[in-house]
C-alpha cells in the first residue's frame, strides 16, 4: 500500500548512509520540481557544507497546470505535461549520483494526526485510514500514502499524513522514469524545503518558528517549535491569485499581469499607514488580507494546542516570496518578524558566485533536495 519510492522520513528526509551512500558524503543530485507556474530542474552537490549549483534551467508550466489540485485527474494531460519536461531537459547536461522529483504542494492533502500512542506497524494502515478517509473526495483505494512521527508530546504523538492520487503519483514517475531514470525519491516541496532550513530551526529550540510556502495556488503553513514539526496545513490563495486581481482590474493577460506584479510597486519597504495609498496594493488588498487572515487563524489554533502564546519568527519563499516587500506588510500586519529564506540560506553557483536571492526563495525545496540534511546528522550516521 506505501509506496516506497514516496518520501516516508519528513523531519530527516535524507541520511547518510540511505541517501547519499557511507562512502559518497558529497553525491550530487538531480531534481525535478514539477511546479504549477514553471517545471525547474537543477543539478548541484554539498561540498564541505556549502550548497554548490552546478546547473538549473526552467520553463513555463502548461496554463491549465495553475488549476490543478490534489483531486483532479491528471492523466489527458500528461502529453503537455510531457512536452514541457522534453524543453526542459533539452541542451541541460549534469552527471549526478541520485534524482529527486519535487511535487507542488497542491498535488496531496496533508494531514497532521494527534495521537495518544505510536501505531504499530500492524496498526498504521487502519490508524490512518480511520482519520484521512472522511477528508479524500475519492475511494480511500485510490490513493498511496506515507506517514511519519513528528513530534512527541507529553500527550501522545504527532503523525503527519499525506495522501496522493495513485494515479496521478504513477503518471509522474513514468513520464520521469522514461525521459531521464527512475527516481531515486519523491516528495512535496515543503518537506524539502524544511530540510534546507533545519539548521537553523533547530539553532532555536525555544523559539516557535512559521516557515510559509507562497507558492503559485496554494500557500502552506508549518510550525516548529525548536526542530519538531508541530503543525502544517494550507491555505488555497497564492501568487497566481494577486495575477488574476491585477488582470482583472487593469483588464489585461496573466502574462502581463505577472511581468507588471515584478516591474511595480505594491507593498512599500517599510510598514506604514501610507501603505492604504498604494494604488496597485489596494488591486490586491483583499486577497492579500484574506490570506494573512488565514495565517492568523492557523497561529491563533497552534496556540490553543500547545499553550504557547507566540510566533517568534516568519520564514517566507517561493515564488509569492519575491513579491517585493510582501514580507514587510505581513509582519506588520502580523505584528511578528518576517524574513525571507534567501537571508538565511546562502547558495554558490558552479563559479564561485552566489546564487541570487530569487532564485534561492523559488527553488528553496530543490536546494532542500540536495543539501540533504546537516552535517552534523551526517556525521552521527557515519
Amino acid at each position: 500500500m506505501f509506496l516506497k519510492r514516496f518520501l516516508a522520513k519528513l523531519t530527516n528526509l535524507f541520511n547518510k548512509s540511505d541517501y547519499f551512500g557511507e562512502n559518497e558524503p558529497n553525491g550530487s543530485v538531480f531534481v525535478i520540481d514539477i511546479g504549477s507556474t514553471f517545471m525547474k530542474v537543477m543539478a548541484g552537490r554539498r561540498e564541505d557544507g556549502v550548497i554548490i549549483v552546478n546547473n538549473y534551467n526552467k520553463v513555463v508550466s502548461p496554463s491549465f497546470m495553475n488549476k490543478i489540485s490534489y483531486l483532479e485527474d491528471i492523466r489527458n494531460d500528461m502529453a503537455a505535461i510531457n512536452t514541457k519536461f522534453e524543453i526542459l531537459l533539452e541542451n541541460f547536461t549534469a552527471e549526478s549520483d541520485y534524482l529527486v522529483v519535487c511535487l507542488p504542494d497542491n498535488f496531496s492533502i496533508i494531514k497532521l494526526l494527534s495521537l495518544e500512542k505510536t501505531p504499530s506497524e500492524n496498526e498504521l494502515e487502519s490508524v490512518i485510514r480511520s482519520n484521512i478517509e472522511s477528508d479524500l473526495p475519492q475511494p480511500y483505494e485510490l490513493w498511496e500514502f506515507t506517514a511519519d512521527i513528528v513530534d512527541r508530546t507529553d500527550n501522545g504523538i504527532n503523525m503527519i499524513v499525506l495522501a496522493t492520487l495513485r494515479r496521478n503519483l504513477e503518471s509522474i514517475i513514468d513520464m520521469v522514469s522514461d525521459g531521464l531514470a527512475e527516481p531515486d525519491y519523491v516528495s512535496c516541496s515543503s518537506f524539502l524545503a524544511h530540510e534546507v532550513l533545519h539548521p537553523y530551526i533547530e539553532s532555536r529550540p525555544d523559539a516557535n518558528i512559521a516557515i510559509i510556502n507562497m507558492a503559485n495556488t496554494v500557500t502552506s503553513v508549518s510550525i516548529f517549535k525548536g526542530s519538531h514539526l508541530r503543525f502544517m496545513q494550507n491555505i488555497y490563495i497564492g501568487g497566481y491569485n494577486f495575477t488574476l486581481d491585477i488582470a482583472n482590474a487593469m483588464q489585461i493577460s496573466t502574462t502581463e499581469a505577472e511581468n507588471f506584479k515584478k516591474n511595480e510597486l505594491f507593498f512599500l519597504p517599510e510598514y506604514a499607514p501610507q501603505q492604504e495609498k498604494v494604488k496597485n496594493y489596494l488591486t490586491v488588498k483583499s486577497t492579500f488580507m484574506e490570506l494573512a487572515r488565514g495565517i492568523f487563524y492557523f497561529f491563533e489554533s497552534y496556540f490553543t494546542k500547545y499553550f504557547e502564546e507566540k510566533i517568534d519568527e516568519i520564514i517566507v519563499y517561493g515564488g509569492g516570496a519575491n513579491f517585493k516587500n510582501i514580507e514587510v506588510t505581513l509582519g506588520g500586519m502580523l505584528n511578528i518578524p518576517v524574513k525571507k529564506a534567501s537571508e538565511i540560506i546562502k547558495v554558490k553557483n558552479e563559479d564561485g558566485s552566489d546564487l541570487d536571492g530569487d532564485t534561492v526563495n523559488a527553488a528553496l525545496a530543490m536546494l532542500g533536495a540536495i543539501s540533504g540534511g546537516s552535517e552534523e546528522e551526517d556525521e552521527n550516521k557515519a
